[in-house]
């Protein structure tokens, strides 16, 4: 993205320009006597930014450096929207956690006045400090027009990210694990999901299981769009097994044709199975129950993505009692949790060194929450759309498929004995009567 960059002052202790720059404008290095408008809310760490000697103080008063040994900004400072941003060189000898912990974060925002600071890595021996002033996920997000056309199955519209875009999920070939106290917004980030692969759905290239433990009451509504619904224990073990099945002969049958990966048609959609409220049936059952669960979710998770077979797990509590197998799902979605061990177990240890601070959500932003996929160790903080009783009752209404009318061809029909006056019932009792 193209930025206007301002020098505002010379860094003189490093010897070099520090910029503050605005990330929605056209780059011109050359032109440098443009004025940027700074916040008002962020006044403050504009003057200490651009002072050599009010940086050196801050730094030495939050004990981030030592006399001629002062951490370095680099690539100068972006105005984003919910404030500003810059990455720092960070001292050698210091670790992540140094920079990372809520007493230097709170620090660094009282020192530069603003509401809250974030720090994550941003490279070997590097920081990126974002200065909050405003949250862009405050309110809640509205869902857009339903679509009626075909939808990407790797690229799923299910909200917004922070910085604006729109949060793009992959549903197939992925498992994705949910988790967020009550009230934290699953029920929104689920019924998005289905919002967002509604036509596929309706045109057949999506089958979606639907296992609801909490007695069929969240998502019994939209009982027209799945082709499988469970909500008792038993019922749900059950379908899971037939899931089981239909995962093993998808398998054979690309093994045979020597296909390592299957695209979904109408005759062999994607399988989506939803496990609203997972703890019912890995913590609250019985032994037995259990047991099954667990082996049916993990030969699921470690052998259906690639024979379309995908499984979206929702639960209040991420912990191993409750959720086995979580290191199988690829993508995690942590909404607000009570506790920063919460966090961890959902984003993998370190993760709130990394942004992810899934504690620290507040309970008036459901469907906020942060994002974490194998493969990167950065997290995006999103917010789902926000999904009303009627808008769900819409989306059912919009894309359950239309039931197939089967056509009964009686051969043994005689049309002369056709009589269109003929009632039914009363006719017959008449005939009866001539009968006697």
């Amino acid at each position: 993205m193209g930025t206007t960059i301002v020098a505002l002052s010379t860094i003189l202790g490093t010897g070099v320009l520090l910029w503050w720059r605005h990330l929605d404008r056209p780059q011109s290095r050359r032109d440098t006597t443009e004025t940027t408008t700074i916040p008002a809310d962020l006044r403050t760490a504009e003057l200490v930014l651009t002072d050599p000697y009010q940086l050196t103080v801050m730094w030495q008063s939050i004990g981030l450096g030592s006399a001629g040994n002062w951490p370095h900004i680099v690539g100068g400072v972006d105005l984003i929207p919910a404030g500003a941003e810059f990455d720092v060189q960070v001292v050698g000898g210091q670790k992540l956690s140094d920079w990372t912990s809520e007493e230097t974060r709170d620090k660094l925002a009282q020192y530069l006045g603003v509401a809250k600071v974030l720090v994550s890595q941003a490279g070997p021996g590097f920081v990126r400090v974002e200065l909050r002033t405003v949250d862009t996920l405050a309110t809640s997000v509205p869902a857009p027009d339903l679509a009626s056309i075909g939808v990407d199955l790797e690229s799923v519209p299910v909200g917004i990210r922070e910085d604006g875009r729109t949060w793009l999920l992959r549903v197939l070939y992925a498992h994705i694990l949910l988790a967020g106290a009550t009230g934290s917004g699953k029920g929104s980030v689920l019924w998005s999901i289905i919002r967002g692969i509604g036509p596929a759905i309706q045109a057949g290239f999506v089958d979606v299981w639907m296992a609801d433990p909490k007695g069929g009451m969240e998502f019994g509504r939209g009982e027209r769009m799945w082709v499988r619904f469970q909500w008792t224990a038993d019922g749900i073990l059950a379908m899971l097994t037939e899931a089981v099945e239909v995962m093993q002969n998808r398998a054979a049958s690309l093994r045979s044709a020597g296909i390592r990966k299957h695209v979904p048609t109408t005759d062999a959609p994607l399988i989506l199975i939803i496990i609203d409220e997972a703890a019912a049936l890995s913590a609250y059952a019985t032994r037995e129950q259990r047991q099954d669960f667990e082996r049916l979710l993990g030969l699921l998770l470690s052998q259906g993505r690639a024979v379309g077979v995908s499984v979206i797990a929702a639960l209040q509590d991420p912990s191993k009692e409750t959720m086995p197998f979580r290191q199988l799902f690829p993508v995690r979605i942590g909404l607000r949790l009570d506790e920063p061990t919460q966090t961890s177990m959902i984003h993998g240890q370190g993760s709130k060194d990394r942004g992810a601070l899934c504690h620290e959500i507040p309970d008036t932003t459901p469907g906020v929450g942060y994002v974490g996929e194998d493969g990167t160790s950065e997290f995006v903080r999103v917010r789902a759309f926000w999904i009303s009783d009627n808008h769900a009752d819409a989306i059912v209404d919009a894309y359950a498929p239309t039931p197939v009318v089967t056509v009964v061809d009686n051969d043994d029909f005689d049309p002369s004995t056709f009589d269109p006056d003929y009632i039914p019932g009363e006719d017959d009792n008449d005939e009866l009567g001539r009968a006697a």
